[in-house]
């Protein structure tokens, strides 16, 4: 710098002095031009932040649109867990009435068992046909719903001055739900009547078991019990035979028919050892003769006899009738046995009862039978005057009189021909029982099986997830009341945003607590049926079970009968019931995936290309055609999303639930504007 210059030759004389220093002019512009730049700063962060607040409002959308599908699911699974339940109860029920239809005295229960399993199946039936109905109603205004939520959230996160409007799409937009296991039959028919047809059969051996236990009883009353006397007492006294040979049985479940056939066995070979004439006149001796006869003969006869039981329960019994008179005495063999004595006298050939008869003076002529003598081949003896009625006699007397031994041997001869016929019948009942009883598993199982059906498939509109287009329209005004002294006023730009979610399955949640809490808000209404315990809360423990699979399904079912064991006895009905566990067991019920869905955000390419459209592009065009102002409705098919309000009113009754194992009916309804 050359001497003499001055800071005013060059023009910057306001701002720095002679001296070299600042000038109060330079001072109050560099304050002004620091503080517009502040606010300058502070407007273009502002404008850069509330453009980029359409953002957490197009992922808010999103989400909302999400959140009433997420509801709906809820709502679909709750009602597939009613039907599936409701089929598990009506078979559960129905194999208890078959159950129960195999074990004596049971049937009232049987029938009431099987009326209630089918009324269960029937309502299920028509529950699974209006769930379905009523769900398709729920997926026609989904979209609707979807839009109307996402577009009320959007005008809800607009703030004061700013305009928005936005709404979120689902993909697909129509419906791809597959209901048709919903309305899967299952029919309970062919265990009804198997469940009939073995109540009847039951029934018949039970029938057959009271006679065949009164004709046992009969027969050990006159084998064992002084009514005024029996075959036991008879034996001692009129044999002498001691406890050993003539045993006593107290009860009637320890005595079967061998111990009458073995103690008469004893008794006519004690007797006919025994056996003496009582005086020495030709009617004494012609008399025992006569018994002495008779007892050989029974001697023969019930040597004869048997008794045993076959492993299938039927039995082989022979006790034999002995003759009570002499017209049945012409029907043995001890009416033509030639056995008597005979002589040739003056009158002709004539019978005896004993060699040394004093009728008999004249030759030997051999033997003869009584029989000979009622056709008049020989002579009746004019002494001893044997003939058939000796014989016939000593057997009237005895079966005649109260204290005679075969008056009590013929109530058991009696008594085991009705005991023969009666456990036979029973036998043949109880094979066509568990003949029965084999078709009627079958029928449970293909009952079963008609609930292996898969899951309904729940893919309503929204299904793959939610993409969310929010403009912000320009004209909003950046606050200009600190700056306007600095700066001109502007206006925020218009702008948009797209986001997208999605549902996905929260790990931390356990679905059947929902089903737990919906079947607590619902139960109670009525008591279950309690002669097979609570139906009701059958239906609940499966309910509950919903998202166990198999095994709270076997569980559930083995409890509910459990609770029945004391009506299971060593029985067919304990052999189907361990039967009808196998197949619950078996049955291979998949676990139902009961963790609630919630909204998450995901990338809009996830979800566009899930529905086979490019992302780039879409998205693109749906900012471009987004407008500006519209109802949600409108501005949905701007989009081209051709969506109608569906709605036939805000709440209507989705289904009537009918409580299984009462005559409740509870209406499920809803509310689209919550949904």
């Amino acid at each position: 710098m050359r001497p003499g210059w001055k800071h005013g030759d060059l023009g910057i004389g306001l701002f720095i002095g002679d001296e070299g220093g600042y000038t109060s002019v330079a001072t109050a512009v560099a304050l002004l031009v620091s503080i517009s730049l502040v606010f300058t700063v502070t407007s273009v962060e502002w404008t850069v932040s509330r453009s980029a607040d359409v953002q957490p409002v197009a992922d808010a959308c999103a989400m909302a649109g999400q959140n009433t599908i997420a509801a709906y699911y809820t709502v679909a699974q709750v009602l597939d867990a009613c039907v599936l339940s409701m089929g598990l109860t009506g078979i559960a029920v129905m194999g208890v009435g078959l159950v129960t239809a195999a074990i004596p005295g049971a049937q009232p229960v049987s029938a009431k068992a099987v009326s209630i399993g089918s009324d269960i199946l029937s309502a299920r039936q028509t529950f699974a046909r209006n769930a379905a109905s009523g769900l398709r109603r729920v997926e026609k205004a989904l979209p609707f719903a979807i839009i109307a939520n996402s577009a009320s959230c959007v005008t809800a996160n607009a703030e004061s001055g700013t305009s928005l409007v936005g709404v979120a799409l689902p993909f697909p937009l129509e419906s791809h739900s597959d209901f048709s296991a919903l309305d899967s039959f299952v029919s309970g028919d062919e265990v009804a009547e198997s469940a009939e047809r073995l109540q009847d059969a039951t029934r018949h051996a039970e029938e057959a078991k009271q006679r065949a236990d009164e004709a046992r009883e009969r027969a050990w009353r006159a084998d064992c019990v002084d009514e005024p006397s029996c075959l036991r007492s008879r034996a001692a006294s009129l044999a002498g035979l001691n406890e050993f040979m003539n045993p006593d049985y107290p009860i009637v479940e320890l005595w079967n028919f061998g111990v009458p056939i073995e103690r008469s066995r004893v008794y006519y070979s004690e007797r006919l050892a025994q056996e003496v004439p009582q005086g020495s006149d030709m009617e004494s001796v012609t008399d025992s003769a006569a018994r002495a006869a008779y007892y050989e003969y029974a001697l023969l006869e019930v040597n004869g006899a048997w008794y045993f039981e076959r492993p299938d329960g039927s039995v082989s019994l022979h006790v034999p009738h002995l003759v009570r008179n002499t017209d049945e005495l012409r029907g043995t063999w001890l009416y033509g046995d030639p056995r008597w004595p005979c002589t040739e006298e003056e009158d002709g050939r004539t019978l005896h009862s004993v060699w040394w008869c004093s009728g008999a003076t004249g030759p030997d002529s051999g033997t003869d039978s009584v029989a000979a003598v009622d056709a008049g081949a020989v002579r009746l003896c004019d002494a001893c005057r044997m003939n058939a009625g000796d014989l016939g006699r000593v057997a009237s007397i005895s079966t005649v009189a109260t204290n005679g031994y075969e008056h009590y041997w013929q109530i058991i001869v009696e008594a085991a021909e009705d005991y023969e016929r009666a456990r036979n019948e029973q036998a043949d009942a109880e094979r066509e029982m568990r003949e029965i009883a084999d078709e009627g598993r079958n029928a449970f199982e293909r009952a079963l099986e008609q609930l292996r059906v898969p899951r309904p498939r729940i893919c309503p509109p929204g299904a793959n997830g939610c993409v969310s287009v929010v403009w912000r329209s320009s004209g909003t005004t950046v606050p200009s009341e600190l700056t306007e002294a600095f700066l001109s006023g502007s206006e925020l730009p218009a702008g948009a945003a797209v986001s997208a979610a999605a549902l996905a399955p929260d790990d931390a949640t356990d679905g059947n607590d929902l089903l737990s809490h919906f079947f607590d808000g619902i139960g109670g209404s009525e008591a279950g049926w309690t002669p097979l315990g609570n139906v009701t809360g059958l239906w609940g423990r499966l309910l509950v079970s919903y998202g166990n699979g198999f095994e709270g399904l076997s569980e559930s079912v083995g409890s509910f009968f459990d609770g029945m064991d004391g009506l299971f006895g060593g029985t067919v009905g304990s052999w189907m019931r361990d039967r009808i566990m196998e197949l619950v067991r078996s049955l291979g019920l998949q676990p139902a995936d009961m963790r609630m869905r919630k909204p998450a955000l995901v990338h809009t390419s996830k979800v566009l290309r899930s529905v086979g459209l490019e992302p780039t592009g879409k998205v693109r065009r749906l900012v471009q055609a987004l407008p500006s102002h519209g109802s949600p409705l409108e501005i949905a098919h701007a989009l081209g999303c051709w969506v109608w309000d569906e709605r036939e009113g805000h709440e209507f009754t989705l289904v009537e639930l009918p409580i299984p194992g009462t005559s409740v009916s509870i209406p499920l309804t809803i509310d689209l504007t919550r949904l």
